[in-house]
Formats: C-alpha cells, sequence, structure tokens
C-alpha cells in the first residue's frame, strides 16, 4: 500500500538557520512519507534562496501565508521561541498539522492557549522533544521498566554547558533575557528533565534552588557587554510518582557535561555523553550497567566495573541518517509524527505533553522564589 505524501512548510527554513538545515530540512528531504514544498523565512530573498535549494517550489517571508497555503498539510515551526506563538497559531487557524520547537511557548500561558486551540481544531500536534527518540534513552527505560536494577532507589542528574553563562555570541544572545522564554533552565533543563520523566517517571513534589553568577555576558563577535537575566545554577531535589528520590544539578557557564545515573536495590544504570555539549537531545550517548552480586555476603557488592551496554541500531523505515546524533534523532520524532498524521495514532509528545513540562518548570521557579517546597 503507497503511503500519501505530506507536504510539508517550514517557518524559519533558512539555510543559514544552524538548526533547521543541520536538522528538519535533512530530516525531511531524506523522509519517504514527507516533502518540503514550502519554505517560509523573515525576507523573501533568503525563502527564495533556501526554497531552490531544498527543491521547494514556494517561498514565503510570512508565515499566515506559508499556513493558508494549498499545498501545505504540515507546518514545522523552527523560528526562536518568541515567535512561536504566532505561527503556530496561524498554523492552528488553517486546520494544518503541527511541528514545534521545544520551548512551546515563551510562558505557560501561551503554551496554554496553544495546546488548547490545536486541541479544538482537531489537528495532530508534536513538540520537538526529540531526546525520546535516542535509542540509548529508550533502552534504558525498558531496563528500568523490566527490573533489571529492581525496585529505584534513587536518581542524579547532572546537566551543564559552556554557554549561557558570561560568554555568548550574536545568534544565541536573547537566550539570556528571561522574557524570551529560552534560556538554562527551559532548553538545556526542559530537555533532560523530559528525559528523566520519559524513563522513570514523573516528579511529585519538589525543591529548588536557582542563582546566577554572570548577570553580564560578553559578546564573542562584537566583545559588546549585555546585560543576563537568567539563572545559570539551578538545583532541584524531589521525589517521583513512585517514590525514588531525585536531585539534579543544571549549569552554565561551566564545563560541558551530560549525565543520568539511576540506583536500583539490584544495581545502577548511567547514561552518559561524550563528547558533551549539555544537550542530552544531541544524542552521542553511551549506556552502562553494573549489577550487585546477589551471592556476595557484602552489601552491594557488586559483579565488576560499570559495563558498557551493546545497543543495535536497526534502521528505521524511511530513515537514512548516521546511527547517533541530533539529526538522527529529530528524524526519528519526525518519523513518528508522520506516522501519527498517516495512521491516526497519538504516539508523537504534544502539545498537551509540553504544557505539562512548562507547568514543572513553573514550579521549580515558584520553590526557588518562595523557598518552598511544591506538591502537586
Amino acid at each position: 500500500m503507497v503511503k500519501k505524501k505530506i507536504r510539508a512548510g517550514i517557518v524559519g527554513g533558512s539555510m543559514n538557520n544552524k538548526w533547521a538545515s543541520q536538522t528538519h530540512i535533512p530530516a525531511l528531504l531524506k523522509h519517504s512519507n514527507l516533502d518540503i514544498t514550502a519554505v517560509g523565512t523573515s525576507r523573501m530573498e533568503s525563502a527564495r534562496q533556501s526554497a531552490e535549494e531544498v527543491g521547494a517550489a514556494l517561498a514565503f517571508d510570512d508565515a499566515k501565508k506559508l499556513a493558508a497555503s494549498k499545498d501545505v498539510d504540515m507546518v514545522v515551526v523552527s523560528v526562536k521561541v518568541p515567535h512561536h506563538y504566532e505561527a503556530v497559531m496561524a498554523t492552528i487557524q488553517e486546520g494544518k498539522h503541527i511541528f514545534c520547537e521545544w520551548p512551546l511557548g515563551a510562558n505557560t500561558a501561551e503554551a496554554a492557549e496553544m495546546a488548547t486551540a490545536a486541541e479544538q481544531a482537531g489537528i495532530h500536534h508534536t513538540v520537538g522533544l526529540q531526546a525520546r527518540q535516542d535509542l540509548e534513552v529508550q533502552t534504558m527505560k525498558k531496563l528500568v521498566e523490566d527490573g533489571t536494577i529492581g525496585e529505584i532507589v534513587s536518581c542524579h542528574m547532572q546537566v551543564a554547558t559552556r554557554g549561557k553563562g558570561g560568554r555568548t555570541d550574536q545568534d544565541t544572545a536573547y537566550l539570556l533575557n528571561r522574557a524570551n522564554g529560552a534560556n538554562l533552565l527551559t532548553i538545556n533543563g526542559g530537555h533532560s528533565l523530559d528525559a528523566l520523566q520519559y524513563i522513570v517517571g514523573e516528579f511529585r513534589e519538589l525543591s529548588a534552588i536557582t542563582s546566577s553568577h554572570y548577570n553580564e555576558a560578553t559578546i564573542q563577535e562584537t566583545g559588546e557587554v549585555i546585560s543576563k537575566d537568567t539563572a545559570d545554577q539551578i538545583l532541584i531535589q524531589g521525589s517521583l510518582e513512585k517514590g525514588a528520590t531525585v536531585s539534579v544539578h543544571i549549569q552554565g557557564g561551566v564545563n560541558p557535561k551530560f549525565e543520568l545515573e539511576i540506583q536500583g536495590k539490584k544495581g545502577v544504570l548511567r547514561l552518559t555523553q561524550y563528547p558533551s555539549l549539555g544537550h542530552v537531545q544531541f544524542g552521542n550517548l553511551t549506556l552502562e550497567k553494573l549489577v550487585y552480586d546477589p551471592n556476595s555476603k557484602q552489601s552491594h557488592a557488586s559483579n565488576g566495573d560499570f559495563k558498557p551496554i551493546n545497543i543495535v541500531h536497526e534502521p528505521d523505515s524511511g530513515l537514512d541518517f548516521p546511527k547517533e546524533g541530533v539529526t538522527l534523532n529529530v528524524a526519528k520524532a519526525h518519523h513518528v509524527f508522520a506516522e501519527d498524521i498517516l495512521t491516526d495514532t497519538r504516539l508523537a509528545p504534544d502539545f498537551n505533553h509540553a504544557l505539562k513540562l512548562h507547568q514543572l518548570l513553573d514550579r521549580i521557579e515558584e520553590s526557588a522564589t518562595t523557598g518552598k517546597k511544591i506538591m502537586w
């Protein structure tokens, strides 16, 4: 049976957009059931150039006009976070399916409005939380669920990046302005916290501390010093729905690192990224396991050191990418969403899921501001 092609338009589809050109565009170009039919950018000249380069017939400098095109079935929103709301709402009004980057909105109020409107429109909608598409992340989840390391006792996650500290570049300087909704907590924190909850379950209570050791940042290209009002140190501790305790440390302006360690009564699972940029969704992850020796008289004696878990990367239908990395994870996210559209399933994380994650981040900030434990 030949499946219908999904005609996609990309808002923010300039080939100069490093994220779109390295992830969404190659993913769409190589997918057997997705075609790029329209490219939208802020300038018609760049839109036409990018459309020609990717083989799209249509170019737009207005997201509303792109969404209204009869030759577009699905819109990919890959612009800066402050512009998500306008592009998403325009797409919803046209009744088109939407793949929007994370964070969904610049704040929770925007996310809530978009989620409600998308549900009322009856369209398929998803948000770019692609870490859950990583095979190492999925394998870790399966090992937790099948009891490989027994009952989960605790989880500890470290997320660190050189960015979002005292130095920045012109393209990412907007990440240091809290009002834009894209910062260390929402981006690095949002992606990693989503992966954590995907693997071990959701928070039920938390306490948090946030602070900033950099109140200014230097733009590398110009030497200009700009103000910064976002946190670069975020500490979270709490418990999960199933009772395990959890601690998370998210840092900016430091040596990059990602590590998630899950302690169980029978052993330990550890997920690391090397080299790391502090973004779990970028892939290149290594999963390791340490199993306690049940025959040892010594409590929690292990059978040796951590041992890597060899994961076979089977080819996915419609995909033709390297075996790891951010391009693969985004391509897999598009694959899942395309199947949702074609078969009317709801497997991709949608706007309602994104709203819950926005609300979790709000609770972290509320706890940090009030000094109180937040329970729900």
